[in-house]
């Protein structure tokens, strides 16, 4: 069973948004640029909606410990006290998805939940597994540009994005 270029297309934005920081040093993930949120916070806050919309609500699993906290929720400070915790729920959360949608194919991304979260436009509509992937990845992409952004502007060679979307293909 050939898998979902969708369900690629998630496993690239992570695989990118990890190359982006790759050469970021600890102490500075947890750096807040120019009143902006902290690189370690935007890793922590694009997983929240990992967490949320695929491994609670298409899993009915427990929301994760660390990478649920409304602290990393859009309108929060963007502030991040530890990194290698953050760094380990991030593992965490991503392994968990990852065993769930390697194994789905296409047609499984028709599954429908309620939505019940803080999007207005999408509070009672019926939230696809293929529309909550498309809004994982864009939601990734859209954070992966700021941080290269913020990282250029420090004099890292951040690279391209996105790489080479190989799991697309």
């Amino acid at each position: 069973m050939a898998r979902s270029k969708t369900i690629g297309l998630v496993f690239e934005a992570w695989s990118d948004l990890d190359r982006v920081v790759a050469n970021v040093g600890d102490d500075d993930m947890l750096t807040q640029m120019d009143g902006g949120s902290a690189f370690a916070w935007t890793i922590g806050h694009v997983t929240n909606m990992v967490d949320a919309w695929i491994n609670v609500r298409f899993q009915n699993r427990a929301p994760h410990p660390l990478i649920a906290h409304s602290r990393f929720r859009m309108g929060e400070t963007g502030a991040a006290e530890d990194w290698p915790a953050i760094k380990a729920g991030v593992r965490e959360v991503r392994e968990i998805a990852r065993e769930y949608l390697q194994g789905l194919a296409e047609q499984d991304l028709d599954a429908a939940v309620p939505y019940d979260g803080s999007l207005a436009i999408l509070r009672g509509e019926q939230l696809t597994l293929r529309y909550a992937l498309l809004r994982v990845a864009a939601h990734h992409y859209y954070h992966i540009g700021e941080i290269a952004v913020k990282l250029e502007r420090l004099g890292h060679d951040v690279g391209g994005y996105p790489g080479p979307l190989a799991e697309c293909i």
